[in-house]
Formats: structure tokens, sequence, C-alpha cells
């Protein structure tokens, strides 16, 4: 296979297997439905398959971009697992610094419901269930882990247990396993490194480990691969899921292989010194999936799992069958205060977007088209003024 496996925008990933479905969870900031979900069955090949976070439901206006706006607020490195005692899925992520929500759902593409706001911010938190018992690694320099209680709706005791000393810098982006007798705290150095803790205690002491540091990635310009997480696959395969900047398409996620030493130190396996472009298939059965790109005429009576919009939208202003309909949410002149400005990826490392547009029913001062939406954007299409369009 080739890397990155998936060429699209999917930051701060959390992977997990359930039976023989692999489900990777990303950032989403200020993107509304949040949290989005994959779905593979080998590894490589990935399809669309829901949204942890249905509203950004986070106690603030901001996210309605109704006067205030959210941008590089919402949803950061979050954490997303499965619990086999009573077969439910778990999102949990920090917002602003001060305040923590847990969401849940019985199946990923199911409608997921917020299940609790913890007053406490778990910052880039990782969600491991121990015989049922959950905890929660997380911080940013400083790391700590959190036993919360059975429902996940308060906690139960926490302390700090890794303080990362200067000449490493910052450690950030946990994830928390147990294999064997150990519990292990993986973590990023940002943006160019990758390091895991170890302990026989999920409260520590842990011992520290360097996994990778400058290490070249398989994409000509981008960054190194790091953060991300680990997977175990039926057959009792590792693998590390990363992510590898690479601008201007955002972070994508990267695959390798993980092999263990003896006394249980996980170890990535490199390609002559650098995280390789190819390696060998994970051992895993292929299934067909949806394309992640392709045409779409908006026949459903919801939109697909690739479509986000910027901020929450205002439902009342459009609708999709027989195609998707806009009716202007604002007025402004301002792209970045427009509501209801629905997106999706760009697909890399190059790609083609192609709409169809009937403008026939815009009014005096509409503008309507396609927009490259980053911090700077630029956008073409149809502005109507006086009765003509151009």
């Amino acid at each position: 296979f080739t890397n990155p496996v998936v060429w699209q925008d999917f930051a701060d990933g959390d992977i997990i297997r359930v039976g023989d479905a692999y489900y990777y969870s990303a950032s989403t900031m200020h993107y509304s439905p949040g949290a989005p979900i994959l779905r593979s069955y080998d590894l490589v090949n990935w399809e669309y398959a829901g949204h942890s976070v249905p509203r950004l439901d986070f106690d603030s206006t901001a996210y309605d971009l109704t006067g205030t706006r959210a941008y590089v607020k919402g949803i950061w490195a979050s954490a997303f697992n499965h619990r086999p005692s009573n077969n439910t899925y778990y999102w949990l992520g920090c917002t602003e610094f001060n305040r923590t929500y847990v969401y849940t759902a019985a199946t990923v593409d199911s409608t997921w419901s917020k299940k609790a706001r913890i007053n406490k911010c778990y910052y880039d938190a990782g969600l491991l269930f121990d015989n049922d018992t959950p905890y929660v690694a997380y911080g940013n320099g400083t790391i700590s882990v959190a036993q919360l209680n059975t429902d996940l709706t308060a906690e139960v005791r926490s302390q700090t247990v890794y303080q990362t000393p200067s000449n490493i810098g910052t450690l950030e982006g946990a994830r928390m396993y147990k294999r064997g007798n150990y519990y292990y705290i993986w973590l990023t150095r940002p943006a160019n490194g990758q390091y895991v803790l170890r302990s026989t205690s999920p409260f520590g002491p842990y011992e520290q480990r360097q996994i990778l540091l400058d290490l070249p990635g398989p994409i000509p310009g981008g960054g190194v691969p790091h953060q991300g997480g680990l997977v175990q696959t039926q057959n009792g395969d590792w693998w590390y899921m990363a992510f590898t900047d690479a601008y201007p398409g955002g972070r994508m996620p990267t695959l390798a292989p993980i092999t263990w030493t003896g006394d249980g130190w996980p170890v990535l396996q490199t390609v002559n010194g650098r995280w390789a472009t190819t390696y060998p298939r994970p051992n895993l059965p292929w299934r067909p999936l949806a394309p992640m790109t392709g045409n779409d005429t908006f026949a459903g009576t919801t939109l697909g799992p690739q479509y986000e919009w910027n901020h929450n939208p205002d439902t009342s202003k459009f609708s999709v069958g027989n195609g998707l309909r806009l009716s202007t949410a604002t007025v402004t002149n301002d792209l970045y205060n427009a509501r209801n400005t629905l997106t999706r990826r760009i697909q890399g490392p190059s790609s083609t977007a192609t709409v169809q547009l009937d403008y026939s029913a815009m009014a005096n001062g509409d503008r309507a088209g396609l927009a490259m939406l980053r911090d700077q954007s630029a956008w073409i299409g149809i502005r109507k003024d006086n009765g003509s369009t151009r």
C-alpha cells in the first residue's frame, strides 16, 4: 500500500478495532457535524461512516456563527473508543481548555447523543477501558491520568503521572493502551516526534522511550509523521496510524507497522531510515467500501457524512432531495461570517471539483459558488447585482 492511506485532512486521529472493523476519529474544530468517523476493514481503504458530534452543542452561541465565531475552537484532539460490556461507542473531548463533553452511540453511523459535560479540561485525551474501568490520559507537558465513574459522567480521581523534561520540550496528544501487564501512554512532540510511557499501574510511575524524532515522511515536502494512535489487528499484528502535515491539504493519515521488543517496548518499522511511502499490506481481508470521491446528486433526505458545515447551520435555510438547495442564511460581506457554507475536504495531492449551479432564484446582493476555505480563501461563482448576474 502507499502512504498516506487517506489524502484528506483528518487530524489528531484516534483509531480502534471492533471485531473485524476499524474506526478512525479526527479533529474538526469549528465544522459541524464534528468528529468525523472513518471505517475500514484492511487499514488501507477507508470510507466515511458518520460523526460523533451531530451538532456543536458546546454551551456557546459562537458555534452558531451568530455574532461571534468559533474558529480554532471546538473539537481538538479527542478520544474515541468502544466499550464491550455495553456495546457502546464513546467520544470524549475538551473544548476551549475548560470543559469536556462525552457523547455515546450504539453504532458509529447511528444517532450520537450528548452524555455528559464535565467541568474540567481533559486536554488531548486518550480513553482506555481496563476491565470496564474508564481511564483518561491527558495533558500538555504535564501528563495526567484520570479515572472516571462507571457511566463517564464524573471524575473519580486524577493525578499527574509524568512531567516532560525540558530537553524534550513538550508532549501531548495522549492515547492510552494496555498490553499484557503494562499500561502505555502514547505521546507526541509536536510536530516532529513520538514518545511512549510505560507502567504496571495506570497511575504510574512511568518509564519513557523515544519512538521517532525528525523522521523523514512519505510525502515530498511534507512533515514528520506523528501523533495518532496504535491498533492491534484480529491477527495480532500492530499498526501505527499517524498523520503527516502537507500544505495545503492538511494532515493526512499515514500508516506503518509496529513490532515489540522482548521486554515490551513498541518499535516503529522504518525503511532506509524513513517512514516508508510503501509497506506490505496488512494481512486483512478486503471489502468493498463507498468511494470517498465521485458524483453526488443530493437525491437522499440527508447529507452524506462527507459533508460538514462551517459552524452549525441554520437548518431552515437548506434542503436536499433532487439536489441541494441553499437559501440566504446571513447577510454579510465576509465569507468567514457567511452561515450555511457547506464544506468537504479536498482530495490530495491534487483534485478537481465540478458543480452544476442553478442561480435563477438568486436575489440582488446574493453570492453563490465555490470557495477554498482556509485561513486565507478564494472563491469563484455567481454574483447578482441590480438585476444582472456575472
